[in-house]
């Protein structure tokens, strides 16, 4: 999902992250109007939106991103206008959120339908209705029609793709020159991998739950690249008829029992993909092998993938060639 770390958004050398050219706060940009309504929302969060009232708060404050906490405490995003449907998401026509004044702690009520935004004088609350928003559906496309052998050609395909265009790092592995506290991060993430795809391979609840526990906010960031490659193996595991469908009922027992263990932006896009539910550039990729595409087609689709944060994109994708290799191993000769 995309409730959202935004870890590889630009930074200026100041430190503060922002889009290229978005001016800094105070420096007169242009102010949002006291009402927004979404371009398009999350289809599941609309209905729950136009049932919901009560108070909650804002989560955090990105340049793409606003993070926002329901009444019951669920994480909900609002996104800039580049920043793409995904689950628990609304998408509005907003080039940046930074310098509007809105800032982690300030309430938002909730009323059918529509969210209050409070905010410091001398601005007005940002008011935003669901009203007309048009429904994205956060939906994975069956790959039950992959030929004999489909599955493990779409694995070396992304790997391939994966390491020509995506940033080393995460479950890539260290970068030339990396610390030593970089170094044995990787180490462990490559450890706890092992440990995992050991486990669903031999149909051990206690080793992927120790696997699953090895990788849970592994990493730095708002999104672990721990988080990101279990991100991209549920999605797998939650597919129609996948022989990896024991993975998901631990992962959720693990994400239930130790979610403090992880970020509540990470455990909040795990719990979305256990129900096989992703952001939009994930679930095109899945559509598109699911077409049986040829590769040069892929090569777009995967580097919008890759540009998902600093390493999330490569570290969700190197999930997804695990959970490929996992499924063509279990399923066996046809």
């Amino acid at each position: 999902m995309r409730c959202h770390s935004h870890a590889g958004e630009p930074r200026t050398r100041s430190g503060d992250a922002r889009p290229p050219g978005e001016p800094r706060p105070g420096s007169g940009e242009p102010r949002l109007p006291g009402a927004l309504r979404p371009r398009s929302g999350d289809a599941r969060l609309l209905g729950l939106l136009r049932g919901l009232s009560g108070t909650g708060s804002v989560h955090s404050v990105f340049g793409r991103v606003v993070n926002l906490l329901t009444p019951d405490g669920t994480l909900i995003a609002l996104a800039a206008r580049d920043g793409g449907d995904a689950p628990r998401t609304l998408v509005l026509d907003v080039a940046a959120w930074t310098g509007q004044g809105l800032e982690a702690g300030r309430s938002v009520v909730f009323s059918e339908g529509t969210l209050t935004v409070d905010r410091p004088r001398p601005l007005r609350p940002l008011s935003l209705t669901t009203v007309g928003a048009r429904p994205w559906h956060a939906v994975a496309p069956s790959l039950a029609a992959l030929p004999p052998g489909g599955f493990a050609a779409a694995a070396v395909l992304l790997d391939r793709l994966c390491r020509t265009y995506g940033p080393l790092g995460g479950m890539l592995g260290p970068a030339p020159g990396a610390g030593l506290l970089e170094t044995a991060v990787a180490r462990a993430l490559d450890e706890g991998r092992t440990t995992l795809v050991a486990g669903v391979r031999a149909g051990d609840g206690d080793g992927i739950r120790r696997g699953v526990l090895a990788l849970l906010g592994l990493g730095p960031g708002l999104t672990p690249a721990g988080d990101d490659f279990l991100t991209g193996l549920a999605l797998v595991a939650a597919l129609p008829r996948s022989r990896l469908a024991a993975f998901v009922p631990v992962l959720r027992d693990v994400l239930a029992e130790h979610g403090a263990r992880t970020t509540a932006l990470g455990l909040a896009t795990l719990s979305e993909a256990a129900d096989g539910r992703a952001r939009a550039e994930l679930l095109d990729l899945l559509r598109l092998l699911a077409e049986h595409r040829p590769a040069q087609d892929l090569n777009v689709p995967v580097r919008r993938v890759l540009a998902i944060g600093h390493t999330s994109g490569g570290d969700t994708l190197s999930g997804l060639v695990a959970g490929f290799r996992l499924e063509e191993e279990l399923r066996g000769p046809l």
